[in-house]
């Protein structure tokens, strides 16, 4: 660094003399790390100047807002209206000073700065960034890699209006927080909307750059740049054939030099893929002959699938009849010992010497016939026999699982894997006892076992073995409901089939991240995965229809009905298949889009089904619900008694089986909609009641359901009289539910001193369902809860929190003394744990902290708490839901979006309701971002009106509207009462 680098913050600090100061902007003249370093302490400079310059007359006197939300650093900077327009102007006059203005034509000086290469992978829609250079990744990633905008032609743009231009030259430089608030002010345009998701894929957001890519394509499907960065971006999540497939896309349209780096990728992309399948088909080949001793494979041939090659190791193992046969193993097992660590291989041919070969040549020879599945002299139970007698456990150890008769000698197989000592074996009986408590329905033990084996896999990895454990906790928290647990773990399993070349594995993992995505309302994503896995196998029809069905079903979650049903269609074009997903869609579409064939395709497909054998309880009452759903619209009391038939079916399984808690909440679904359709309204008040599990005030109550394309409302007003709304003409997905009540029906409800909403989901939790000058709450019918009288009144605050440096969250304002007679758990104290525990007794609880919303942790929205000594921060919906609050208390939740609901459609599912689940009497909570000075203020007010004896709904109400007379703080109209 010159020491004219070094005085560039003194000019701009104004603490150079003249001389010095005219050196310093000669060197900025022909310094491109000067001129960068430049316009970022002018920017800060900018920034310090705003704020503490004095208020205009007329201007609001308050101070910029700290909001309780998760916001990284960048966006407080964001808040400040106009700031970035200011702070490049500033930059852009200083530099017009020592830089000479552009002559000419400006595209290649001005926006590549005459560089050979480009640093940006990405494309941006803007003309001028868009000219075509090579990508040059060492650059990229090397110091100075960023494309240099001069900050003269930044300044044409900020005086020409240019947003998109702005947001460009920012995006070449790879700063996507300085170009995200010029494309939030640019308008809506596909080019807007490709940039934006240039934004999203730079944050690593790579689900909504996906999502927004679709859209841009559905409208534009020739958008070069939205095609690129849609490869781009399922190159990021590994899906190499549909990414291969998009760059061919971008390749066809023939843009120069574009067209060819397509082309090259889309071949590399290819050629890797096939080389990962040829592996894999190699390897299967491989170990075949390794078994029988045909042939040893490479070294090479072992780096590339290590896990499958050890598979097929231990089978060789026990086929091995002479001395020479085994020695021969020796140099595989050092390979493998080498590269998974550890000597258990060497070590178990060792031992295998050690043996009377002549004596267990026999048994091997057998053991060799139940592995190629070829009858055994005398049966599979007379050879275990032996094996036991001659105590061949290593040969028994891989018979039982062969046979398939692991769950009828569980304990014996646990053994003979313990004495092993083996991680591999170890991992094996953890999960094979994980699989029988699985068939057995008890999912919560199975979760343990498999806890337990993820655990040795911190500790002895073995990746083959790790990858069929976590794919099988994803199943599992897939089928309790828990997506965002399931992700996780499936992506866990991803990695690791990755790293251990089990291409063959990937396809399934591939399908539970497409169902998983599709649960989480992630259609883009969810379309990503399932079209990769059937590119692997293009030629499976049953995969096929599974895809698409699938597809379907995230379709409709959207009402996209025509993109549905020819998802549909192309899913039944094989022949007799119907998977559970496509029975469910094909239900909805018979009545959106029918087809002559919907009806002989549905029944035979769900006659097939039934005759597999291979649904389980819960999944058979769901289908019965699909069945019924199907036939309501034809024959309504044929609908409505399969229905019923459902409903019973669910009620015989435990509450934690998520398919019927589902089959439970759509039977209940079709049934009311069949009564709306017919205007029953009074019927639809009693199957709501019934739904809900408890009686329904008559009077003061609305009544609101949503099903795909309609609404169902019923309300009862102070007189008691009902009155209801059927409509089926919505089409699009419902956004904000204001104005959702029409006029009509809300009359009835004005004159009620309260008013208590059932909502269904997607619906509950939603803000903006009644007006603000109404008193209402969301109602969960249980019995009421009742503090012990052992537990005394004691106010819990929890405040002062200390989150995780890494999430850059600015401090919350601060909490004085404990309350009186409570107890205030306070920066290092306010931990998770800490929290929960004090909470068990409290009688009232409020939790000043920032509320975040991250899909990688909860589908719901968090708590950020003080981390514990293993990192956790985060109080989730399901841990609190499986707590006790033993003092009833009342909730007040001071953080942004805590109300914040998982999209679910058959059951709420946030931090209210969990609250509630675990025994609070009422909860306050926002669905938005709430100002850190004002929560304080508020939520004291309305606990105050509360502690006065105002019912809760009425407190919050009144403090509401004053709040809006005095002040217009908006934010009020989205703190909810739950109760």
């Amino acid at each position: 660094m010159t020491d004219a680098c070094q005085r560039v913050h003194a000019l701009v600090d104004g603490e150079l003399a003249p001389d010095e100061a005219q050196r310093v902007r000669l060197h900025l003249a022909t310094c491109a790390v000067c001129q960068d370093e430049l316009g970022r302490l002018l920017q800060l400079k900018a920034l310090a100047q705003e704020l503490v310059a004095p208020v205009a007359p007329g201007a609001p006197s308050t101070p910029p807002k700290q909001s309780r939300a998760f916001q990284p650093r960048w966006s407080r900077y964001a808040r400040h209206g106009g700031l970035a327009v200011l702070v490049t102007a500033i930059a852009s006059a200083a530099l017009l000073f020592v830089l000479p203005q552009a002559r000419g034509p400006r595209a290649e000086l001005l926006w590549r700065t005459g560089a050979p290469t480009r640093s940006l992978e990405l494309r941006s829609s803007y003309p001028g960034a868009d000219l075509y250079h090579p990508y040059d990744t060492l650059r990229a990633g090397g110091p100075g890699a960023q494309e240099v905008v001069p900050l003269s032609e930044m300044a044409r743009l900020e005086e020409a209006g240019d947003l998109r231009g702005i947001a460009a030259a920012y995006l070449l430089r790879m700063d996507a927080e300085s170009a995200a608030p010029y494309l939030a002010r640019a308008g809506d345009s596909p080019d807007v909307e490709t940039d934006r998701a240039v934004v999203d894929l730079l944050r690593g957001d790579t689900s909504e750059a996906l999502r927004r890519l679709d859209a841009v394509l559905q409208q534009a499907p020739r958008h070069s740049q939205a095609m690129w960065n849609r490869a781009l971006a399922l190159t990021r999540l590994d899906l190499e054939l549909t990414a291969a497939e998009q760059f061919e896309a971008v390749a066809a349209l023939g843009e120069q030099g574009w067209a060819e780096e397509a082309r090259q990728r889309a071949e590399a992309l290819r050629a890797h893929a096939t080389q990962g399948q040829e592996h894999w088909q190699g390897a299967l080949k491989a170990g075949e002959a390794l078994v029988a001793h045909a042939s040893i494979p490479s070294a090479e041939q072992l780096q590339q699938t290590p896990g499958l090659f050890r598979l097929y190791f231990y089978d060789a193992l026990r086929t091995a009849r002479t001395v020479e046969e085994l020695r021969a193993l020796f140099p595989m097992a050092e390979t493998l010992d080498a590269l998974q660590g550890g000597t258990v291989l060497r070590d178990a041919v060792r031992g295998a010497e050690s043996r009377d070969l002549r004596r267990r040549a026999p048994l091997s020879e057998d053991y060799a016939r139940l592995v190629r599945r070829e009858p055994i002299p005398g049966g599979v139970p007379a050879f275990l026999e032996r094996l036991r007698a001659a105590r061949e456990d290593n040969l028994l150890l891989g018979a039982l699982l062969h046979a398939g008769t692991v769950a009828a000698n569980l304990e014996e197989y646990q053994r003979l894997a313990t004495a092993t000592r083996d991680p591999w074996f170890l991992l094996l009986a953890e999960h094979e006892q994980a699989k029988v408590l699985l068939s057995r329905g008890e999912l919560l033990q199975a979760e343990q076992h498999l806890l337990a084996a993820l655990k040795q896999c911190g500790e002895s990895p073995v990746a083959y073995r790790c990858a069929q454990i976590e794919r099988e906790v994803a199943t599992l928290y897939r089928q309790l409901h828990r997506p965002a647990e399931a992700v996780q773990h499936a992506q866990a399993a991803w990695r690791w089939n990755r790293k251990d070349g089990a291409w063959g594995l990937d396809g399934l993992v591939l399908l539970e991240l497409g169902q998983l995505s599709r649960f989480r309302h992630q259609p883009a994503l969810s379309r990503a995965y399932l079209h990769e896995a059937l590119a692997r196998e293009p030629r499976r029809c049953e995969l096929r229809h599974f895809v698409f069905a699938n597809s379907a079903s995230a379709h409709l979650n959207a009402l996209e009905v025509d993109e549905a049903r020819g998802d549909i269609d192309a899913a039944l074009k094989c022949p007799g298949t119907l998977s559970p997903s496509g029975a469910q869609a094909l239900a909805d579409l018979a009545r959106l889009r029918p087809s002559p064939g919907d009806a002989e395709h549905f029944t035979k497909g769900v006659a097939k089904l039934r005759a597999s054998g291979s649904l389980n309880a819960g999944q058979l009452a769901l289908l019965t619900q699909s069945e019924g759903r199907f036939l309501i619209e034809q024959d309504r009391p044929a609908g409505e008694a399969l229905l019923r038939r459902s409903l019973s079916e669910a009620a015989q399984l435990p509450r934690w089986n998520v398919d019927a808690r589902k089959a439970r909440a759509y039977s209940y679904a079709s049934l009311l909609f069949a009564a709306g359709k017919a205007r029953e309204f009074d019927r639809v008040f009693s199957l709501l009641a019934e739904e809900l599990g408890g009686a329904l005030p008559e009077q003061c109550i609305l009544g609101v359901a949503l099903d795909v394309e309609r609404t169902l409302v019923v309300v009862r007003g102070v007189d008691g009289q009902l009155h209801g709304r059927y409509d089926d003409r919505r089409t699009g997905p419902v956004g904000n539910v204001a104005g959702l009540i029409p006029e009509e029906l809300l009359a009835p409800l004005r004159a009620c001193e309260r008013v208590v909403v059932a909502a269904r989901p997607p619906l509950h939790g939603r803000s903006g369902m009644l007006p603000p000058d109404i008193a209402w709450s969301y109602f969960l019918p249980r019995p009421k809860p009742q503090a012990s009288p052992a537990v005394p009144a004691r106010r819990l605050v929890v405040a002062n929190v200390e989150p995780p440096p890494g999430l850059a969250l600015a401090p919350l304002r601060g909490w004085g003394p404990p309350p009186p007679g409570g107890m205030l758990l306070s920066g290092a104290a306010a931990t998770p744990s800490r929290v929960l525990e004090a909470m068990a007794r409290a009688t009232e609880v409020e939790i000043h902290a920032h509320g975040l919303v991250n899909l990688g942790i909860s589908d719901a929205s968090l708590l950020v708490l003080t981390p514990e000594s293993d990192g956790r921060y985060a109080l989730t919906a399901g841990e609190v839901r499986a707590r006790r609050l033993e003092g009833a208390p009342l909730v007040i939740l001071a953080a942004c979006r805590a109300a914040h609901t998982a999209p679910t459609s058959h059951e709420p599912f946030n931090l209210p309701v969990a609250f509630l689940e675990a025994g609070a009497r009422a909860v306050l909570a926002a669905t938005v971002d709430i100002p850190d000075e004002q929560a304080v203020r508020f939520f004291e007010a309305v606990r105050a009106r509360i502690q006065a004896g105002q019912p809760v709904a009425v407190a919050l109400r009144d403090e509401r509207v004053s709040w809006l007379k005095r002040s217009g703080s908006e934010w009020v109209q989205a703190v909810l009462a739950f109760e």
